[in-house]
């Protein structure tokens, strides 16, 4: 995630922007709105920590070790907590929530195609 990633020069309205180096994910490529308190916090972020380039300098697998340990303290078992589980319980509440299903599908950053197999998970999974 590089630091101009996240756009904040709209405080009110900030965005993530969701980029792809390989030409054929650029179909993929997205932007998602963030909560505005997330100007603040990033600012503060920035000036203590100074990024070069990535907000996080950090390799996935450290991430996965800090979200292991978010969930150890929140009382999760190890198994039950993962960057995919996140994903799929975004997706199922945001569903819940009444997102649009091609907004659901971008945000998810599927094709028309890999979304007839998933929306299917996520009905299931919301119990529709």
């Amino acid at each position: 995630l590089l630091i101009e990633d996240v756009d904040v020069t709209q405080p009110q309205s900030p965005e993530l922007h969701v980029r792809y180096a390989e030409e054929q994910n650029a179909h993929k490529n997205r932007s998602l709105p963030l909560n505005p308190t997330i100007a603040p916090a990033l600012n503060q972020y920035l000036q203590q920590y100074k990024p070069k380039e990535h907000l996080f300098e950090c390799t996935p697998r450290n991430l996965e070790y800090v979200l292991e340990e978010v969930g150890e303290r929140a009382g999760i078992r190890r198994m039950q907590v993962g960057f995919e589980t996140l994903r799929w319980t975004c997706a199922v509440r945001d569903f819940r929530l009444g997102m649009p299903e091609d907004r659901l599908r971008q945000k998810m950053g599927l094709s028309k195609i890999s979304w007839r197999e998933t929306r299917e998970k996520i009905y299931a999974l919301s119990g529709r």
